[in-house]
């Protein structure tokens, strides 16, 4: 089986927890309920290393989600999966409202102002407690309604429209 399509990742592995075989996975994902109904999953330790799963029974536990794996049924068997990714198909991620996008889904887009000046690929998503900030080369432009005019993840493309002096080569709104 091709595992290339399990590549959504929701967690990852940070210890065996008990003697059973369990693993203990840092959530990534903003719907940590999701572990509860997970009926496979997909540990990647690299791009070439991955085995798929069927999870026995998966809970939650001080914020973090317990797995228990077939073929996983010891610390040892557990320990060889410590940083390996937990992953998901694409189709099983959560759905969104119609203003929410995954980071992953952005990053990549073309972001160009509502001038049409090309500003190059999003390359990252900062999440900050005020507000996340999208990262497109030297710039960093916040990702509010105010300056994020439009999000077209068929074209991929972002139309923003920041404040004069916000990009690296603009003049300051001030300057004369």
């Amino acid at each position: 089986m091709l595992l290339d399509q399990w590549s959504w990742t929701i967690g990852e592995v940070v210890a065996p927890f008990g003697r059973v075989g369990e693993v203990k996975v840092a959530i990534v994902s903003d719907f940590p309920e999701r572990f509860l109904r997970l009926e496979r999953a997909c540990l990647r330790r690299s791009p070439d290393d991955a085995r798929l799963f069927v999870v026995e029974r998966a809970r939650l536990h001080k914020g973090q989600a317990l797995l228990k794996l077939t073929g996983v049924e010891s610390i040892d068997d557990a320990e060889m999966w410590r940083r390996a990714l937990v992953q998901v198909m694409r189709s099983q991620a959560v759905a969104l409202p119609s203003d929410a996008y995954y980071v992953g889904d952005l990053v990549g887009m073309e972001v160009v102002t509502s001038g049409g000046r090309s500003l190059g690929p999003l390359t990252a998503v900062l999440n900050y407690p005020a507000h996340d900030l999208f990262v497109v080369g030297d710039a960093m432009i916040p990702a509010v309604k105010e300056f994020v005019k439009a999000v077209d993840v068929q074209t991929r493309r972002i139309v923003v429209e920041p404040p004069a002096g916000l990009l690296p080569d603009d003049e300051p709104a001030d300057a004369g």
